[in-house]
């Protein structure tokens, strides 16, 4: 190998190693948690990761209080599952603005009864409902969206 084709291979190692880091830090998911189908049987907050990140961690603790029961996977209601591709692409697709005014105001779906405004908790705030949302979406596919929101929560 010649020396250039050398600092070529070492540099492009280098950067590949700077810019990994630990699962989380950056919106990765650890692998094994985000699939088509999602994590086998019903989903609580212990299996699912922590993230860094303040306002998807505030979510997730409104998310384990009030939407762990239906989006764990509560196949009765038909709500959709926490860590499944597959039923958040399309949801996340719509965008966040329709994902928020769906939790905060209420939605009647085509394939399930009804998802409750603030998912039947009259306490939450909308901010509290809203980091709810975007960790939902965090873990289940659309980190990019997510953190965006994220980010532009925390800077305002």
């Amino acid at each position: 190998m010649r020396p250039a084709s050398i600092l070529l291979v070492a540099a492009g190692i280098l950067a590949a190693t700077a810019s990994s880091s630990e699962p989380g830090s950056s919106g990765d998911i650890p692998d094994g948690i985000v699939s088509a189908k999602g994590l086998k049987g019903f989903v609580r907050a212990s299996k699912l990761p922590d993230p860094k990140d303040p306002v998807l961690a505030a979510g997730k603790a409104v998310w384990a209080g009030t939407c762990q029961a239906c989006h764990g996977g509560n196949k009765a209601i038909g709500a959709p599952k926490i860590t499944s591709s597959d039923d958040w692409s399309p949801r996340i697709a719509q965008g966040l603005d329709v994902l928020f005014d769906h939790a905060i105001n209420g939605f009647l779906g085509a394939k399930y009864a009804e998802m409750p405004a603030k998912g039947g908790n009259a306490d939450l705030s909308d901010a509290d409902v809203k980091a709810a949302v975007a960790f939902m979406i965090w873990a289940s596919g659309g980190a990019e969206p997510a953190l965006g929101y994220a980010q532009d929560t925390t800077n305002k």
